[in-house]
């Protein structure tokens, strides 16, 4: 009984460490703790401004469209903050966004400045797939979007 309250006391020391000393983005454990961007959601512009997609707390009726060899408009990337009014994009050097493909052999991102909040989809091959935006802070993510359905078309 002794050595199993001993084994759960040293786990929850170790985990406590963990959680104490890897404050976001500081190396300084005595750092104030630093802001994060809050989202619940994103909203994708084309190039008119027009909204063409809306993905809200991770759930969406919307799919992004794309073209076998063909660049996309350029697409503009917003964000829905907790009282759902949609709100620009974070104005921090330390921030940045990053797209993850499910499967990058039927489509790739460009974007003209990498980790800005624009891009352009560009079909490879003709399916179903999904991206996600990441609000990118150091090396790890401070907001997901939830996975997007883009459809590519010849």
């Amino acid at each position: 009984m002794f050595s199993i309250l001993k084994k759960n006391m040293t786990i929850l020391f170790i985990i406590s460490f963990i959680v104490t000393f890897t404050a976001c983005g500081s190396d300084d454990p005595v750092a104030p703790h630093e802001e994060h961007f809050e989202a619940i959601g994103t909203v994708i512009y084309d190039g008119t401004g027009a909204e063409i997609f809306r993905i809200l707390r991770g759930v969406t009726n919307d799919t992004l469209l794309a073209k076998v060899g063909v660049l996309s408009d350029h697409f503009d990337v917003k964000f829905i903050n907790e009282d759902e009014q949609v709100v620009n994009p974070p104005d921090d050097d330390d921030l940045s966004m990053g797209i993850d493909i499910t499967d990058p052999n039927l489509l790739e991102i460009e974007q003209d400045e990498p980790g800005e909040f624009e891009f352009h989809l560009i079909g490879l091959s003709e399916g179903l797939t999904t991206i996600e935006i990441k609000i990118l802070h150091g090396n790890h993510a401070d907001y997901r979007s939830g996975l997007i359905p883009v459809k590519i078309t010849n």
